[in-house]
């Protein structure tokens, strides 16, 4: 079965490809009403919940995650002063959110439903864009 003209295996090749080079790959979604980014690939190089962006333009929501993996990278965990200077708050997400393929393309790499822990959503404060 091919997606977008590549096939199944060659989608996987590159997942793997960027989360061993960069630590993480960053999917984004447009959906008919909405855009969502999520990561795939930060709980395995970091040991850190992996992030999910729903608000906000696409452009918006993947800097944001750049932003925020940066710190997971270099510092292990979101530094406050980094959620304060973009507006934004971390929060888990719910099971019953990820349910209907919201994170496809993480619960296809690791064979299992996303569950309660697995995600924190970024959320945006009233004067972030």
């Amino acid at each position: 079965m091919k997606y977008s003209g590549f096939s199944w295996e060659e989608i996987e090749r590159h997942t793997d490809l960027v989360i061993r080079v960069h630590g993480f790959m960053a999917q984004q979604v447009s959906g008919a009403e909405r855009a969502w980014t999520y990561t795939v690939g930060i709980t395995e190089s970091w040991d850190h919940p992996e992030l999910l962006c729903v608000d906000g333009p696409g452009e918006t929501q993947a800097n944001l995650i750049g932003v925020t993996a940066d710190d997971i990278e270099e510092f292990g965990a979101v530094r406050p002063a980094t959620l304060e200077s973009h507006d934004i708050e971390l929060v888990p997400v719910e099971e019953r959110h990820l349910r209907y393929g919201l994170v496809a393309s993480w619960e296809a790499r690791y064979q299992r439903s996303a569950a309660t822990g697995d995600f924190l959503r970024i959320v945006l404060g009233t004067s972030s864009p």
